[in-house]
């Protein structure tokens, strides 16, 4: 046999044995438990730069389902929002925002 043919026989040899052996469950595989995994959550604080309680009521509780759903402010799609602000300061003459280019 040539070099060649031997070096291939070995190969396809080995990858045989190989196949086999994939076959062969392994008897010492322990069971996983997902339960035994501590995890460790960071708990976040998120510095804003300023006190927040001279802004928010003193019994406010952003996580607090409001009790009366009729307190509850809803905007209609329907009605317009008037924003009260002079845009002709900011806008130049003859501004038309629905114009075409």
């Amino acid at each position: 046999m040539s070099n060649k043919n031997k070096c291939l026989s070995i190969v396809l040899g080995l990858a045989f044995v190989q196949g086999i052996m994939a076959n062969t469950p392994n008897e010492n595989v322990e069971e996983f438990d997902i339960d035994s995994i501590v995890l460790i959550e960071e708990e976040l604080t998120i510095e804003l730069g300023f006190d927040t309680a001279k802004y928010l009521p003193s019994d406010f509780d952003a996580y607090a389902f409001p009790t009366d759903v009729q307190s509850i402010n809803y905007i209609d799609a329907n009605d317009e929002i008037e924003l009260n602000i002079d845009t002709e300061k900011y806008l130049p003459e003859n501004f038309n925002a629905f114009a075409k280019n």
